[in-house]
This record gives C-alpha cells, structure tokens and sequence, in this order.
C-alpha cells in the first residue's frame, strides 16, 4: 500500500509533523506479526521463569536471596524502560525489539555457568535490560497501529501472545528441568529466544512506525497527565500480586512436594485462563468504552485470589484458583493498555508505554525483592497476604487519579484530538468512570 497524508480518524498514520511517521502495511499486520514475535520471545525467555528460583535454592539461596535475584531481573527491566521506550521514539522500534531479543538470548545460555547468587542477580538483571529494550517498542507499536475503535481489540491480540507465552514457557521449562536438568532448560530458554531474533531479522517489519529524532516528546509532556499516572499505579499495584506468585509460588509448591513438571502445569492452567480472557475483555473495552471497571475490578480479585493461594491444599481447588487469579489478571491487562493508548498523544507514545513497561516490572520487582524477606521470616501465608494488600491500596489510589483524570482531560485539545484518531466518535475510548 503506498504511504498516504495521516487524517485524524486512521490511528496508524499518526498525526505528527510531516515525515515524522508513515504507514507502510496495514495496521492489522503490523499487529499480528508483533504480536507473532512477542509471543515466540517471551515462550523462551519464561522458560526460566520457575526454574531460576528451583536452580538458586539447589546452589544455597535462601527466599531472600531468590528475591533478590528475581528483584535484579525485575529492576533492571523497570529503570530501563522509561528511557529506552524514549530511544525507540527516537531511533525506531525494531532496533530495540531485535536488541532485547539478543541481550535475552546471551543472557539465557550465561545463567548454566554460574552458581553464586552474586553471579545469578548479574546476569539475570542483564536479561532485565533486553526485556526493557523489547517491551516497549512492542506495545507502542501495537498502540499505534490499533485500527479505529479497536484498540481493546488489538491489545488483546498482543496480550494474549505475550501471556500465552508465559502460561507455555514455564511449563516447558519445567519439563526440561525434570528431564534433563536445570541447565539445559536455560540452554532451552536461550535457543528459543534465538529463533525469535532470527524471525525478527529476516521480516523487516515494514510496517513497523518509524520515528525520528524529530520527536520532541519529554516526559514534562505527560507528568500532569492523571490518566497516565493511573494506568501505571494500576499496574504497580496488579503487578506486585504476579511477582509474589512467580517468585515464590514455585518454591512453595516445592516444599509441599510437587514436582517441576506439575509446577509448570500451574503456571500452564494461569497462562492460559489470562490468554483465553483477553478477547472477551478487549471486545467489553471496545463494546462499552469503559477501561477503568475492568481494570480495577480484574486487579482486586487478583489480589484476594494471591491472599488465599497459601491456604489451598487440594490440586484441583488450586489450579481453579490460579485459573481465576489468571483470568482476572489478564483483563485488567488489557483494559489498563487501551487506556493508556487513549490517554496520551502519539508522540509520546514510546515514552509513555515505557512507563506503562516500567510500571509491570516495577510491581514484579517490588512482589520479589520486598516480600523475599517477609517470607523467609513470616512464612508464605504473610508474604502472599502483604502481596495482596500492596494489589489492593494501588488500585484504590489509581481509581482516585482516573477520577481526577475526568474532568481536565475535557479540556486537552491535543488529549482530545488523540482520542478521535483512537476511536470513532461514537465509541471512542475513555478512561474516566462515567464512560
């Protein structure tokens, strides 16, 4: 298709200075062939998602030492987001979607020839840094290129590869672990992260949205921008419950006897209950034009569904339960994305789905490195609870900010012109509660 002048009603062809962006392929593409890349990353970046923790403690590491290495992983993809989101909308996505892939796969076959926690927190920290250099670019593209009224739409087709890929590379890095041994399922991890980066660099992504140093997006722009700041707490707040249950659930079903493999299958049955409700939730989004309901409401459940993880004994009753914390978790995830999309300017895009990356792993950090030690002196039970609460007081605060967010965002013309080229004027996306 040949480029054509950006109008305001086509969300693909942004409305910027001229030059600044064109449309290649058809939005649609670029969100599936995302969407394709993400998903084959994250199956063999998540791989040693649970078999990190199993593979510190075999070499001496206690829960706080596990927390902290799961913490440098964490952090790392936290402080780098922000400002590598920004690199993307200076220098263009795909440079940062191939070079996380790289750092995630060297990082994957480094972790098999080290055993000191010193060693695991550096090297896990440095696949933290490939995942901030990926995740942004991907979700600003996909944000970009949601077609009219569709972005609850498309960012459903992004989570559910993002968190299809979590619910399988655990899973399958269980299984690797039980057959052949912890490091080969690193090795594993690293291979396919590899297959990834060779896709990425043998499809161009053409119609991947091009910026250029033009931008003149700062993070002045969107510091007074409470629809912005509520998207974020939320996922502080959300993502604070996933880290505890990623970080310390492998290591308590482990003491209660169950093996890598059946540790894999929970985190299989959570992966696929939050795939399988992306789509219901992004037709809800785009149906009703509401994004703060789902997003609080999926985030609070969450967060009960984490306090009573501890206190579950029978198989089925558990894996019902993470089916749900899976379930709710995921449509808050994609209520939280559309409305950051139809909170902020494409020029800023970058900068703020940055934040919105930095955010996500900000919570994980905080859920391992603050409740390893709770647990190491409490027990699960308090640590899971702690969890839970810090899930709670975020959502509560960011459903306060997107009430604050109601009435100014009224009056920003340049917030206002976003949301048309978000929408069709008769469901254009809002984040306030009234709808």
């Amino acid at each position: 298709m040949p480029p054509r002048l950006p109008i305001p009603s086509d969300p693909s062809a942004e409305v910027s200075p001229p030059g600044l962006y064109r449309k290649v392929q058809p939005p649609i593409a670029v969100v599936g062939f995302v969407s394709l890349l993400t998903f084959l990353h994250y199956v063999g970046a998540m791989m040693r998602g649970p078999v990190v923790p199993l593979y510190a403690t075999a070499h001496g590491a206690t829960a706080t030492g596990v927390g902290f290495i799961a913490a440098a992983h964490m952090m790392a993809a936290a402080v780098g987001s922000i400002p590598l989101g920004r690199a993307a909308d200076v220098w263009g996505r795909r440079p940062l979607l191939l070079g996380g892939m790289a750092v995630g796969a060297l990082s994957s076959l480094l972790l098999p020839l080290v055993e000191g926690e010193l060693a695991l927190m550096t090297i896990y920290g440095l696949a933290g840094f490939g995942v901030a250099a990926f995740t942004p670019s991907a979700l600003s593209l996909v944000a970009a290129a949601a077609p009219p009224g569709r972005a609850g739409y498309a960012f459903a087709w992004y989570t559910t590869a993002h968190y299809g890929a979590i619910g399988i590379g655990p899973f399958l890095g269980g299984l690797v672990a039980e057959w052949w041994g912890y490091r080969a399922a690193f090795v594993g991890s690293g291979v396919g992260v590899a297959i990834a980066l060779v896709i990425g660099l043998a499809a161009p992504m053409q119609g991947a949205t091009h910026v250029d140093s033009r931008s003149g997006a700062k993070f002045a722009d969107i510091r007074s921008n409470a629809g912005v700041w509520a998207g974020w707490v939320v996922s502080v707040g959300g993502l604070v419950t996933q880290g505890v249950v990623f970080t310390f659930f492998p290591l308590l079903a482990h003491e209660r006897g169950l093996t890598p493999t059946a540790i894999g299958l929970v985190f299989l049955v959570l992966g696929l209950a939050n795939t399988l409700a992306r789509f219901p939730a992004g037709w809800l989004v785009d149906s009703t034009g509401r994004c703060t309901p789902y997003a609080t409401g999926g985030v609070l459940v969450a967060a009960v569904a984490t306090a009573l993880l501890p206190h579950v004994g029978g198989r089925v009753t558990l894996l019902a339960l993470v089916a749900v914390f899976g379930a709710v978790s995921g449509i808050a995830g994609v209520a939280t994305g559309a409305a950051l999309a139809a909170s902020t300017t494409p020029a800023a895009r970058g900068l703020v789905m940055g934040g919105y990356s930095t955010s996500l792993y900000l919570g994980l950090a905080l859920g391992s490195f603050a409740l390893g030690p709770v647990i190491t002196h409490q027990g699960y039970a308090v640590g899971f609870a702690g969890g839970g609460a810090t899930g709670v007081l975020g959502t509560l605060f960011a459903a306060l900010l997107w009430r604050r967010a109601a009435r100014p965002a009224l009056n920003d013309p340049a917030l206002l012109d976003n949301r048309v080229s978000q929408s069709t004027a008769a469901r254009a996306l809002r984040v306030d509660e009234g709808g």
